[in-house]
């Protein structure tokens, strides 16, 4: 009987996908070990995004080659630092997109994947940042449909793929049905659901999902799809089942988004963010924004902090950061110096803080860093009266 010891610091669709792996590996006779230094084999989760996790991910690789198992990684990591993967001199790795490779670490095994079922909630309960029962994740997607210059993601989680829309609403009726009060519809690029497959859209998957689900929270929406979706999207966030909305838009200069390869649409969803904050105090609206751009200006900037402050009640401040593998590489724009662009993520969280009721913090921590903030983010739902029956 093999000895299996998970260890990951990976974003939460990648949780999920680890947590099925971890229920093949059971249902296959493998026991999970109580610690790295009792496993036949250490299966690493690495998160590649923002170099500080990066830094961390490397750690937990050297760590587990440390105890003489067989180091097994897996994520992002794979393809976004490949080069300083190899470094450490893995047994095996297995590139995020392809996480249903991680089967052939069983020989002739008597379940196969599709008899286990998609798994709703992280293997540990100390993976949480704020552990609550009641809410249950359904992966919708993963990868992204978009293709910006300057993102180490999409070179981790590779092209879009959509999960079946008949698995989807089994799965939010089965976590329904056994009590659970939320479901929060997650993956790298949700608004881009269903594309790939030609079938539903995300707004007509939210929906479908309206008739089953209690409460509802909408993750991870590039503000391209929001704008393409409005007509469709922002009359169903009218209906108070949808406690958490998340449109990510990086800045609102139609310069910069053209730049990022990004539809320049952020500023034409003002009136329709502006109708939403009026017709519903109660949601909780989210967003992140890039600073230190290459060739971003203060003034740009600034215009980006004041659009937040008037719909926003959770901003993710994010400093640019570089990776020598993506396309932006390429372009000859000239970037900022690392100390110009602290300087001005520092500014920004600064300015954004002097809003009391915007809860305000820096992208790119380390995992456990982020506790804090998901506790006031629960004071913050708890003031807005968001209540769960």
């Amino acid at each position: 009987m093999k000895k299996y010891f998970i260890k990951d610091n990976v974003c939460t669709p990648y949780k999920l996908i680890l947590g099925r792996v971890n229920n093949y590996l059971k249902a296959n006779g493998w026991q999970d070990a109580a610690s790295a230094q009792e496993a036949d084999i250490c299966l690493i989760g690495c998160c590649g995004a923002f170099h500080s996790l990066e830094d961390e991910a490397l750690g937990l690789i050297a760590d587990a080659k440390k105890t003489g198992a067989e180091v097994i990684v897996f994520g992002c990591l794979v393809g976004i630092s490949p080069e300083k993967v190899r470094a450490l001199n893995p047994h095996r790795v297995f590139a995020a997109p392809d996480w249903e490779q991680m089967t052939s670490l069983v020989e002739n095994p008597a379940v196969p994947l599709d008899a286990v079922p998609e798994v709703n909630e992280f293997r540990l309960k100390e993976e949480y940042r704020l552990y609550d029962p009641g809410k249950q994740f359904v992966l919708i997607q993963t990868g992204c449909s978009s293709s910006c210059p300057y993102c180490p993601h999409k070179l981790g989680i590779g092209e879009l793929k959509s999960r079946p829309e008949n698995e989807i609403l089994r799965q939010v009726k089965e976590l329904t049905a056994r009590g659970a009060h939320t479901i929060i519809l997650h993956g790298n690029d949700t608004g881009s659901y269903g594309t790939d497959l030609g079938t539903v859209t995300f707004p007509e998957l939210v929906k479908k999902v309206l008739k089953i689900s209690p409460n509802i929270h909408l993750t991870q929406i590039n503000a391209d799809w929001a704008y393409r979706y409005r007509r469709e999207l922002f009359p169903l966030l009218m209906n108070d089942k949808i406690k958490d909305f998340q449109v990510l838009i990086q800045t609102v200069s139609d310069r910069l988004l053209k730049l990022m390869k990004r539809m320049p649409v952020v500023k034409a969803l003002y009136k329709d963010l502006k109708n939403l904050r009026m017709a519903r105090n109660d949601i909780l609206i989210r967003t992140d924004i890039i600073i230190g751009y290459p060739t971003a200006t203060e003034e740009e900037e600034r215009e980006t902090l004041e659009y937040v402050t008037e719909f926003f009640d959770e901003v993710a401040v994010h400093g640019f950061e570089r990776f020598p593998h993506t396309r932006i590489e390429k372009m000859k724009l000239p970037f900022y110096l690392q100390e110009e662009i602290d300087r001005r993520a520092k500014m920004a969280v600064s300015y954004l803080e002097s809003f009391p009721k915007l809860l305000v913090h820096r992208g790119g921590q380390i995992y456990q860093t982020l506790v804090d903030i998901e506790e006031s983010k629960d004071n913050l739902r708890k003031i807005k009266g968001m209540k769960y029956e």
